[in-house]
């Protein structure tokens, strides 16, 4: 056989041999395969490669998580110990918040092995959140924390006056102790000599010189960022929105009220859970305990996690709260990253007790089986008076070394509610194919058709998988529209017309956020934008991203809505990040906008006001009237994806002068389950010289990392009086039509259905 055909059978086998390997690829990794193809599709070669390198950073980081069995938490602390060479475990002790050891690591690695772009890259990151965490948290050990630990507290905090002033844009104090961010402004600069049109590497520049208060005249001219963005924090913008928003006035007393927890905050919970009447707080973090805080009169808050049988359960990632028994008193669904969600089952007398196994939540788990549960919804498919739940999962196949997602893992689930039993119908009610081997981060609940049967909207991590379903009469689900990606959703009525829109929050990598957020750079993937689908005259729905200025609000996470100042109109407050460390752009608040008394699909950004432009990572967020004064205050959940990510949390109290008028509402359900989900409200009240006001409320919890309570809080602008309000319950039907008290609480009753 001649060397020239030897060669070419080679040549033939070897492509065969990799045909083979990318069908059983493919077959084996159908979704992710699936998600990539989307992604070319959908989006330009440059976000193309930078999702892919979020996506690969993602894999590399979760693979190094492994369960430690003193605290029954997945964390580093076991490949700290086993990590090989000076440069993994810098990395490691960065994504555990010892900063100090990172930097160390990193040093040693550059005195031994020479430099390179991306270990000066860590050093500089490093060295930026040494800074940060020395200053405004007086340690530099934040993240390495356990849950056994009495309070879960580092020695001290620092004063949380100065830590906002520090870590909010625009900054007011700089850095007292100026030596790291110094350091990471010198390493930043070393970057941009060869790469001085690198984005990121500007903005993270700029960033630290705002640390020091020597932004913008202390910038090197040629490094010095201007902009739209800029201009709104540091310019005659700023100016412009204070004058404009004077009349808001919101002060962070986290500390004083004492519920600034210290993790690295994901959901939260608010409910009155004791059944006082006021609204109590269930929060927790992605590498710490859950924490249960019972509202005293509105004054202050008390922890009662180990009275209220909590002590032991860490790991949250998400929750909603909701009465699944109807028993009257609100339970809470926890979502976990890794070991199994969790179903918490009030018990009415200040204890709360599991009942995920018994309830049927768990049938057909495997025991080596986990659940990285993103987001869950509650809500009454068919319409029997019981809540039915949807668990939204990383479903997808990925190809890992190591960690808890190399472990089978299960995809989204629908589960119907019978008498407080669950059973899993996914594919049977139509929704199987539309989940399995596929990454669902957001689920929302609502009536868009207004046909008496709520509908599901599922928000998916990857292009194109996205699915608006129309219920059918409680029997089946059926696709009607596919959108791009995105993260957190909800159904919300913006302009009080009776029609639902949805919000859908976007996601994206750290290097095209700042190109978008920071340079205001117009990104092909609109899925990485927070936006509004809205109604279009054929009925369908198209995404309006402008809603929030456009190229703003990326990425996004935890989100959630409410009213600032009683106009009726909504305001978004959107945490934002993603897993990149280097990802940093502000908390974003919106303010909605109206003409006259009347709410438009128009917003403001207000960001740079009232100290809500806090540059920490933002999961769960609920607006709530905690004090009940009759204007609603802001609880934030601050801090990211690892141990590295924990911040206090916030809680921003209102204490605008405001004279608008409002209106609270709860409801009690008969046939319609206990607290009214899925209801809708309409309130009619008339101005003072005689006008109109139309407000319109769907009863739900808002979207995913902050669960809002079942109460309807409607802001009326300069309404008098309130003319009537009628609420259309969903199981029995009935549209019933009550009287109401303004600036009070009304509690309406189905019965009057009767």
């Amino acid at each position: 056989m001649s060397c020239r055909r030897r060669t070419l059978i080679g040549c033939v086998s070897l492509l065969l041999f990799f045909v083979v390997l990318a069908v059983v690829f493919t077959q084996r990794y159908r979704g992710l395969t699936e998600a990539l193809w989307n992604q070319t599709r959908s989006i330009g070669i440059h976000e193309t490669r930078n999702n892919q390198q979020l996506l690969g950073y993602m894999a590399r980081f979760l693979a190094h998580l492994s369960r430690n069995p003193a605290t029954g938490l997945y964390d580093f602390e076991a490949a700290g110990r086993q990590a090989k060479g000076t440069v993994e475990q810098g990395m490691l002790a960065y994504h555990m918040g010892d900063f100090g050891t990172a930097i160390n690591a990193f040093e040693t690695a550059l005195s031994s092995d020479g430099e390179s772009t991306e270990l000066v890259f860590w050093l500089a990151i490093s060295y930026m959140r040494h800074g940060e965490s020395v200053n405004a948290l007086n340690t530099d050990r934040p993240g390495r924390l356990h849950l056994e630990d009495s309070e879960n507290q580092p020695p001290s905090l620092g004063d949380p006056i100065l830590r906002q002033a520090m870590t909010t844009l625009p900054i007011t104090v700089p850095h007292s102790d100026p030596s790291s961010t110094r350091r990471a402004i010198n390493l930043f600069e070393n970057l941009l000599e060869g790469q001085s049109d690198d984005k990121l590497l500007l903005w993270l520049l700029n960033y630290c010189y705002m640390n020091l208060g020597e932004f913008p005249d202390g910038v090197p001219e040629r490094y010095r960022i201007k902009g739209a963005f800029i201009d709104s924090f540091y310019g005659k913008a700023f100016d412009q929105s204070d004058s404009q928003h004077a009349d808001l006035a919101f002060v962070d007393r986290g500390h004083e009220l004492g519920v600034d927890t210290f993790d690295a905050g994901k959901g939260a919970a608010v409910e009155d859970f004791d059944g006082d009447g006021d609204l109590d707080i269930i929060t927790g973090g992605n590498f710490d305990p859950i924490r249960f805080y019972t509202n005293e009169g509105g004054t202050h808050f008390i922890e009662r996690t180990k009275e209220a049988g909590l002590g032991e359960i860490g790991q949250v990632h998400i929750m909603t709260a909701a009465d699944y028994d109807n028993d009257g008193w609100m339970d809470v669904f926890v979502g976990r990253p890794f070991p199994n969600y969790l179903l918490l089952h009030n018990l009415g007398d200040g204890t709360f007790e599991e009942t995920t196994q018994s309830s049927g939540l768990l049938d057909g788990w495997l025991d080596d089986e986990v659940s990285f549960t993103w987001g869950s919804a509650w809500g009454d498919i068919d319409n029997d008076g019981d809540l039915d739940l949807f668990i939204a999962r990383w479903g997808m196949r990925i190809p890992l070394l190591g960690g808890p997602l190399s472990q089978p893992y299960r995809h989204s689930h629908l589960f119907v509610n019978d008498g407080g039993h669950f059973s899993e119908r996914t594919f049977e009610l139509g929704v199987g194919e539309y989940v399995k081997d596929r990454g669902i981060i957001g689920v929302a609940f609502g009536d868009y058709d207004n046909d008496g049967w709520i509908d599901l909207f599922l928000s998916g991590l990857a292009a194109r998988t996205s699915f608006l379903f129309r219920n059918i009469e409680g029997q089946r689900f059926e696709v009607v529209e596919r959108h791009e990606s995105g993260f957190m959703a909800a159904f919300v009525d913006l302009d009080h017309d009776g029609q639902l829109e949805i919000y859908q929050g976007g996601f994206t990598d750290g290097r095209t956020s700042a190109e978008g957020t920071v340079f205001s750079e117009s990104a092909s993937n609109l899925g990485g934008y927070s936006a509004i689908l809205q109604r279009s005259p054929d009925g369908s729905f198209v995404r309006n991203a402008d809603y929030f200025g456009g190229s703003l609000p990326i990425p996004t996470m935890g989100c959630s809505y409410g009213d600032l100042d009683n106009d009726g109109c909504l305001d978004f407050y959107l945490g934002t990040g993603n897993p990149e460390g280097w990802t940093v752009v502000p908390n974003l608040m919106f303010r909605g906008k109206r003409n006259g008394s009347q709410c438009i699909t128009e917003t403001d950004h207000i960001t740079m006001l009232e100290g809500f432009g806090t540059i920490q990572k933002g999961h769960g967020i609920v607006f709530f009237d905690f004090d009940d004064d009759g204007d609603q205050d802001v609880f934030s959940s601050l801090g990211g994806m690892w141990q590295g990510d924990r911040w206090p949390n916030q809680f921003f109290v209102n204490e605008g002068d405001n004279s608008n008028n409002w209106v609270k509402i709860r409801l009690r359900g008969r046939e319609t389950n206990r607290f009214g989900l899925g209801a809708r409200i309409t309130v009619n009240a008339v101005s003072e010289d005689n006008k109109p006001i139309v407000r319109t409320y769907s009863m739900d919890h808002k979207t995913g990392f902050g669960s809002a309570p079942y109460l309807a809080h409607i802001g009326l602008f300069d309404a008098v009086s309130i003319r009537d309000i009628e609420v259309y319950w969903p199981a029995s039907g009935c549209r019933a039509t009550y009287l109401a008290q303004l600036n009070a609480l009304n509690l309406l009753d189905e019965a009057q259905c009767e």
